[in-house]
């Protein structure tokens, strides 16, 4: 199986669908562009696709899913718009932000406005009555713990290094980023009828997708194209951000180790200059690698979670899911 074409096919099913949800019931024009900036700018669409295949996978429920699936892919374009304007990051997806292209005031709108159209979508979903307020709640759940993600990432800018531990970075990623992915998962595995351990098995995995595909994410803005990134390369570096490579990098390299120094010029450091990101980089290669084997152990993990599903062409593409979400190169 082609997963890069397999997503590919999903993906656009799914934009279709996305564009649809947008299309209609928006009077004012500018918020309305606004909303549909990042959804229209394209994706892997990993979350939708996650819930419409455990669905189909579980209970041969994979249209059913579509309105669900779609819902948390709005909830993860809203947080980006608003994770944009407190970065003041100018580019996504090799596009302008939201707020560079019209202002911070819309951007905030359009994120409140994608929040309020997700959960009418995800209300839509066909399910037994009695499953909808459990959906309704793992979704409304799920954005709070994203909003405590969020919140901590940039609490961890203002904390010593040194005071901070792996574990922190874990836990503050499984909400900011594994969390949408979990609930997906789970919420297509209660759509597909799942038993109670298909459901949690499915978090399961899930759950260690999300956080393989955020270390990996971290490896790439410090190793991608940044054309194909659409944003600086490094520019983790230079806000200061706590990701595992760096705190692996402040925990194991000496006081006196000269490749410190070059990280603590640049860490936090807004003014830096390119080649001081470069070299950042540079000194900090065995701790990209350390996150690069730390992201290879999350895929393994969440493979062996998929035990809890009968062997078919959604297991194989759920499994080849996971490699890509690890190896991809943007």
């Amino acid at each position: 199986m082609d997963i890069s074409k397999e997503i590919v096919t999903k993906a656009k099913e799914i934009n279709g669908h996305i564009d649809a949800y947008l299309a209609t019931g928006i009077e004012n024009k500018k918020l309305g562009d606004a909303m549909r900036h990042y959804p229209a700018a394209g994706g892997k669409r990993m979350r939708p696709i996650l819930a419409q295949v455990v669905a189909e996978a579980i209970g041969k429920a994979g249209d059913k899913a579509i309105p669900f699936g779609c819902g948390i892919e709005l909830i993860h374009n809203f947080t980006l718009v608003h994770d944009d304007v407190m970065d003041n990051d100018l580019m996504r997806r090799g596009i302008p932000s939201v707020h560079a292209l019209y202002d911070v005031p819309t951007a905030i709108i359009a994120g409140d406005a994608l929040f309020a159209r997700a959960f009418e979508i995800v209300a839509e979903t066909d399910v037994e009555p009695a499953k909808l307020p459990s959906l309704m709640k793992l979704a409304a759940r799920s954005i709070f713990l994203v909003a405590e993600g969020q919140q901590d990432d940039m609490d961890f800018e203002n904390i010593p290094a040194e005071e901070l531990k792996e574990e922190d970075y874990m836990r503050m990623v499984w909400k900011k980023t594994a969390v949408l992915f979990e609930c997906a998962a789970e919420g297509g595995a209660i759509i597909g009828g799942g038993s109670p351990e298909q459901i949690e098995k499915m978090k399961e995995y899930a759950h260690m997708l999300g956080i393989g595909f955020q270390i990996w994410d971290d490896v790439l803005a410090l190793t991608g194209n940044e054309e194909i990134l659409g944003k600086p390369v490094g520019n983790d570096i230079r806000n200061g951000k706590r990701t595992i490579i760096a705190l692996h990098a402040l925990h194991n390299l000496k006081a006196d180790d000269p490749r410190k120094k070059t990280l603590l010029a640049a860490l936090g450091n807004a003014d830096a200059t390119e080649e001081q990101i470069k070299a950042a980089i540079e000194a900090i290669q065995e701790s990209i690698d350390y996150a690069k084997n730390a992201s290879v152990e999350c895929a393994n993990k969440a493979k062996a979670a998929l035990s809890c599903i009968a062997d078919g062409p959604e297991k194989e593409f759920l499994s080849g899911l996971v490699d890509f979400a690890v190896g991809r190169s943007v």
